[in-house]
């Protein structure tokens, strides 16, 4: 009975513990799926004894539930009975331990068909951890290690048996170590290009045995060689190509150390290289075991750099000495180099060395240490016209835009190293593999090249100057990591990412969406909002007291309320209770606060409004005022009335919020909104700097419990 014809009725969701689903029968009972509430708050047994009786079977205890998982079917457990979810169909079928026990004594004593029938049975049943522990404790895998030692199964009875076995191994039931020289060898003899199902249950034996028991790792090591293994990457089964990849990826994780010279040797081989591109890399979709053991074996070979990334420049090498030197040969097309030392360093300086005297000294930072000289070797000698175009291209500018050609060189080595994890260990579960660096001999000094070539780019386009270095380095630094997740499958489709997608101006529009994007996010944090309430409230009164503070200076006014429509000057008290103003008799001047005459009380107005005073309740005109009717407002105290009129909006705006707060009413100017939103914005900023790059979570988190007592432990 399919999912589809069942109808599963939504459990209330104020009770979470309440699951409606399907349980199947055993085979051997022709019926219908039991449509079954599941309650995870019932023992395992008891939910078992409901179904068993359901179907009228009376020896519950020999039965279990399964659930399926990943495509196949593994035991419920009293730990992973809440694990359940509406609308599963699950199976009532037979207990872990009967099972096993029914497994194991077909294995023993039962007929070769029977012996058949268990042993591929075994190979499906071991996958599941509970079945595993029951066919341990019957001593089923001293049973299987000797049926290996026999080696009396071929065929399909031999790929079931090694499943099983492996099954066991990797649910962690069987100790690696429990396996003997003996048995490591008959395993590794079963690795033919006649039987690729035993081939690939073996290698990925093999593998388990090198991970897990340094003991073993000589045994599996002069048993399976490298060139034993490599024509197995050219197979047919991606499996085979898989466990293949694998056990070489062990043995050179696990290398002792006087076999790992010879394994660092095989994995920078051009053949291996050659082999995974051609017939790995360059297929057309690969699983996700497969792209984890192609980042593993990429992160092998960038750790043979490690080493050089963590040794300094030695000054008595003559390797190194003559490197140095034919940097600046390379660079000023010298052959026959007859310049004085003064010349010499001053070339030197045009290369951006800190030591002009002693070239050397530039490469003892590590890292990147003697790794850096030989990149920029490699640039030197393999890429020499490009190179010196770079140079002559940036002495071509002033000096303050010059590029420390050397300088660049060394930080874009030590940024690389850290984007591609020189050193580091692999990750358990990353299938971050870059297959341009699969595609060609010397990659990573060719992208170091190509890399070096994208900095000078970008210094161009940033026209920069020295201090801004740190600036240019981010940038490139997020060009290449942005190119290397496109996994480009060669180094000229890097460049071409880096030279057009992921040029400055795409970086940088780039950015501003994503600072734009994240303070949309971080706006909407409940943490933002109540400290943008707290701050709007302090600028408020900031803008109160401004306003207030600019009614007290005074200001000129055109009053139209008198006949000659004069100007005069209007001033608040210093304690903000009485208006005075006044005729002004000296333009040039500001008049003196006892020569303003007039006085209205603050608390006879009654109203101030923007425009004319309206005398009856007309609705105004449409039409747009005349331009010197823009700044009028009125102001209204007992039955009287004062038209002014301000020299521009601004003005208008700061006068009107000034009476508008000292009525004791909150200032609504167009003005007074923008002001609020300018500081506010401000404010936000300086408090929010140290979240920069940050994502502030949309809910506080929940703050612990109390401690069950403060009895607290100081020394």
């Amino acid at each position: 009975m399919s999912a589809s014809n069942l109808k599963i009725v939504e459990p209330d969701k104020k009770d979470q513990h309440i699951f409606r689903l399907a349980i199947s029968p055993p085979q051997h009972i022709v019926q219908p799926p039991l449509l079954h509430v599941w309650d995870v708050r019932k023992p395992l047994s008891e939910i078992i004894k409901e179904v068993t009786d359901h179907y009228g079977i009376t020896n519950a205890d020999e039965y279990g539930i399964q659930i399926p998982e990943q495509g196949e079917d593994r035991y419920i457990t009293e730990e992973t009975r809440a694990n359940v979810k509406n609308g599963l169909i699950l199976k009532l079928t037979t207990a872990p331990w009967k099972e096993a026990k029914d497994i194991f004594s077909a294995l023993k004593s039962g007929s070769a068909g029977h012996r058949s029938d268990a042993l591929e049975k075994l190979s499906i049943s071991a996958k599941d951890t509970s079945f595993g522990a029951e066919f341990v404790k019957l001593k089923g895998v001293e049973f299987l290690i000797s049926r290996i030692e026999e080696g009396k199964e071929k065929g399909d009875e031999l790929c079931w048996l090694l499943s099983g076995m492996c099954a066991l191994m990797k649910n962690g039931q069987i100790a690696s170590g429990a396996l003997n020289p003996t048995v490591l060898k008959k395993v590794s003899s079963y690795i033919s290009p006649s039987n690729t199902k035993v081939t690939r249950v073996s290698l990925s034996i093999l593998v388990n045995v090198v991970m897990n028991c340094p003991d073993h790792f000589l045994t599996v090591a002069n048993e399976v060689t490298l060139l034993l293994l490599l024509p197995y990457l050219d197979s047919t089964d991606s499996g085979v190509q898989q466990e293949c990849l694998s056990l070489i990826n062990a043995l050179c994780l696990k290398a002792t150390e006087e076999k790992k010279k010879r394994f660092q040797e095989r994995i920078a081989s051009r053949e291996l290289r050659v082999a995974l591109h051609e017939k790995i890399v360059r297929a057309p979709a690969i699983q996700a075991d497969m792209a984890h053991s192609l980042y593993v074996f990429q992160q092998l070979s960038f750790n043979l750099l490690h080493q050089r990334c963590i040794t300094k420049v030695d000054q008595n090498s003559e390797i190194d000495q003559e490197m140095i030197s034919n940097l600046r040969k390379n660079a000023f097309a010298t052959e026959n180099d007859n310049k004085k030392p003064s010349m010499v360093a001053d070339d030197w300086k045009k290369l951006g060395f800190l030591n002009p005297l002693d070239p050397a000294k530039d490469f003892e930072n590590t890292p990147p240490g003697v790794l850096a000289l030989q990149c920029w070797s490699y640039l030197s000698n393999q890429h020499t016209e490009s190179y010196t175009q770079m140079v002559h291209d940036n002495l071509g500018r002033g000096e303050e835009y010059q590029c420390p050609f050397a300088k660049a060189c060394i930080a874009v080595t030590e940024s690389i190293c850290k984007i591609l994890t020189v050193g580091g260990e692999p990750d358990s579960s990353s299938t971050n593999y870059h297959p341009m660096f699969f595609a060609q001999d010397e990659s990573f000094e060719e992208f170091f090249y190509h890399c070096i070539k994208l900095f000078h780019k970008t210094w161009k386009e940033m026209k920069a100057c020295n201090i801004d270095f740190p600036k240019v380095m981010s940038v490139v630094e997020e060009q290449i990591r942005e190119a290397l997740a496109l996994q480009p499958m060669s180094l000229d489709q890097f460049w071409n990412q880096v030279h057009t997608r992921f040029a400055y101006a795409n970086i940088k529009e780039m950015r501003k969406l994503k600072r734009i994007s994240q303070d949309e996010n971080n706006s909407k944090a409940q943490a933002v909002l109540d400290l943008k309430r707290q701050l709007t409230s302090d600028v408020m009164e900031l803008i109160k007291q401004q306003r207030l503070n600019f009614l007290v200076k005074g200001g000129k006014l055109i009053n139209r309320s008198v006949k000659n429509k004069l100007a005069q000057y209007f001033q608040l008290s210093r304690n903000h209770k009485v208006l005075h103003y006044g005729e002004i008799r000296d333009s040039t001047s500001i008049p003196s606060f006892e020569s303003l005459k007039e006085k209205i009380s603050v608390s006879e107005i009654t109203n101030v409004a923007a425009g004319k005073y309206q005398t009856t309740g007309r609705v105004p005109s449409s039409k747009i005022p005349p331009k010197r009717d823009e700044n009028l407002f009125h102001i209204e105290y007992k039955d009287k009335k004062l038209e002014l009129c301000s020299e521009s909006v601004e003005d208008m705006s700061m006068w009107i919020d000034g009476f508008t707060i000292l009525l004791g009413e909150e200032p609504s100017s167009h003005q007074a909104r923008l002001d609020v939103e300018y500081l506010l914005g401000i404010e936000m900023s300086i408090h929010l700097l140290d979240t920069a790059n940050l994502i502030i979570p949309q809910e506080p988190p929940p703050i612990p419990p109390p401690p069950s007592d403060y009895n607290f432990c100081t020394d």
